[in-house]
């Protein structure tokens, strides 16, 4: 078979439960067994076919193709959903050490089969979604809840920002991603927990520290801004020359 008789556009799903390796080996037979129990049944839960993904399990991850059509805002509303549901009746009653909890990552691109596994763009992209970051991170900072989930910018675009599904923009932050060779914007939502609060280092919308930009734009007045520049106010005349002005000893010269 031609590599282009291949070629295809599919809804790339991925899944990667936390603690995995810190468990012993009957520990990791059972969450690998209810791992699959509970994406069966949030699938069934949210009227997905199961039978129609193309589904490649490694331990303790799970990553799926997904074929493109009407199914698509169930995949980003209703499945996530329901699996958050799924993982919250399986972890009521356990202790916290026995609990599952989950990263996801959904993505839409260019994804088929190969002869070890998947191949395609869409691939490599989920993928460096769930390992990024802020989708970790997140789930370290929010340790009640049981699921966090990252988009792609398209499917955010596409999919949530369109109106196809009963999230809003606000229910997901945006967020810069970094893993290995791959860059680009992604939008992170945590079920149960206000994802805005979550002190993600370097996300968009609580930088590091003001820009030069900031600094210009704020009202003149007297004191330090928090990026060191000083605003001095004289209300006469003043002689200045070969004169520096700063602050010593925390006076304002």
């Amino acid at each position: 078979m031609q590599l282009h008789e291949q070629f295809g556009r599919r809804f790339c799903v991925s899944v990667d439960a936390e603690g995995y390796g810190g468990r012993d080996d009957c520990a990791q037979h059972d969450m690998q067994r209810t791992l699959v129990q509970l994406l069966d049944a949030a699938a069934a839960r949210a009227k997905l076919d199961r039978t129609t993904w193309l589904r490649q399990g490694v331990g303790d991850e799970e990553l799926s193709l997904v074929p493109l059509g009407p199914d698509e805002p169930r995949m980003v509303d209703d499945f996530p959903r329901q699996l958050d549901a799924e993982l919250a009746r399986y972890n009521r009653s356990r202790d916290p050490a026995e609990r599952l909890r989950l990263r996801m990552a959904l993505h839409v691109g260019v994804a088929y089969r190969a002869d070890n596994g998947f191949a395609g763009q869409g691939v490599v992209v989920v993928s460096r979604l769930l390992n990024s970051a802020p989708v970790r991170s997140a789930l370290k900072l929010a340790p009640a809840v049981n699921l966090a989930l990252i988009v792609s910018d398209v499917v955010f675009t596409d999919v949530i920002g369109q109106g196809h599904t009963t999230l809003v923009a606000d229910d997901f932050r945006r967020v810069e991603v970094s893993e290995k060779e791959y860059r680009a914007t992604a939008w992170l939502r945590v079920p149960g927990t206000d994802v805005h609060r979550l002190d993600l280092v370097g996300a968009p919308d609580q930088p590091a520290g003001p820009t030069p930009e900031d600094a210009r734009a704020r009202p003149t007045g007297s004191g330090a801004s928090r990026s060191g520049l000083v605003n001095n106010i004289f209300n006469n005349e003043v002689h200045a020359d070969h004169a520096t002005f700063g602050i010593s000893g925390g006076v304002h010269g």
